[in-house]
């Protein structure tokens, strides 16, 4: 699924459950300022990095 880049700002939910993802690199939520709520269950992470949440 693609997101256009206008609308990212508008983001409340995000569901990233049952993706694989292994990493989430620092930044990655960084233009997400309305986001609330955020699903990662049924990844591979093994670590955050400092500072990914820092924006929301």
């Amino acid at each position: 699924t693609c997101i256009a880049r206008d609308h990212l700002e508008k983001i409340m939910k995000f569901p990233l459950y049952e993706n694989q993802l292994t990493a989430l690199p620092k930044g990655v939520f960084d233009k997400l300022p309305q986001l609330t709520r955020l699903y990662l269950e049924s990844n591979r992470l093994s670590a955050l990095p400092d500072g990914v949440f820092d924006q929301l």
